[in-house]
């Protein structure tokens, strides 16, 4: 670990991690004032959402009450929109770390210094680890305070789960963008394989839920393990699921370091 380059890496991505930090915040104000809206007319809201086919229903989460704030949240938020922003930053981070470094030719000049291949891995590992977090508490900080601006019920116990929880989920792809960013000398096709993992594992977790062989196959998509309703609604954590993506995290970290170490950068 290189704190001197964990510093850089802070330096060199300060803009884009305040510009994500500012939209997740803003959409998440965005939420909790129109939530009040329609919180006036929960029935009508209740009769809408009963009567959404039921295979959106399914794909969406079926049991989560969308006349609760939480519920609302998780629909509107969770369920996609935020996961789209967390791995966008996670991919960016993780495959400019490694790919994007060779690709623009600096990688070189960084290893020319006294600093070993394995650290630079692991101090750009911690920058997107100290990322990820801050672009979680960006986000759940103005939803817990608008929360109480609007009188709506919000756990604080939920908030923590919750936070806990999408910090493994998007940990696990970051982990592996940083295992096709150190396969890969071009960025593009490292971001293109992150992408084409997070599309592979949503199609897969919607299809396993309509037909019963895709089904068997369920457990291979990271999505299977992601339920944000109940970490917010009762803080109910599933350790099971979080060690899944733990343990996809520590292997893809460990075969990155591995990788990069033996790899020809040149190439």
């Amino acid at each position: 670990m290189n704190l001197n380059l964990v510093q850089r890496s802070i330096l060199d991505r300060r803009i884009s991690l305040i510009i994500y930090a500012l939209g997740v915040a803003a959409y998440g104000i965005l939420m909790t004032s129109i939530w009040p809206s329609m919180a006036d007319d929960l029935s009508t809201l209740e009769q809408l959402w009963e009567n959404y086919p039921e295979g959106l229903k399914t794909v969406f989460g079926a049991d989560i009450p969308f006349t609760r704030f939480d519920g609302f949240l998780t629909l509107e938020y969770f369920t996609i929109m935020w996961i789209i922003i967390g791995v966008a930053f996670s991919a960016s981070v993780a495959t400019g770390a490694l790919a994007g470094e060779i690709d623009k030719g600096t990688m070189e000049l960084l290893l020319a210094q006294p600093v070993s291949r394995v650290s630079v891995v692991l101090s750009k590992m911690l920058f997107h680890a100290a990322g990820l977090a801050f672009l979680i508490a960006a986000t759940m900080i103005p939803l817990k305070l608008g929360a109480l601006v609007i009188d709506a019920e919000l756990s604080t116990r939920g908030v923590a789960a919750l936070s806990l929880l999408l910090f493994f989920f998007v940990m696990s792809f970051g982990s592996l963008g940083f295992l096709f960013s150190a396969w890969f000398s071009d960025r593009g096709r490292a971001v293109f394989a992150v992408v084409g993992l997070l599309i592979f594992a949503y199609a897969l977790d919607i299809l396993a839920k309509f037909n019963d062989f895709i089904g068997n196959f369920h457990f291979l998509s990271l999505f299977r393990y992601y339920d944000p309703y109940p970490y917010m609604h009762s803080a109910t954590i599933d350790w099971s699921d979080l060690a899944v993506y733990a343990g996809i995290s520590l292997t893809a970290s460990a075969l990155a370091a591995f990788h990069f170490r033996r790899r020809d950068i040149a190439v």
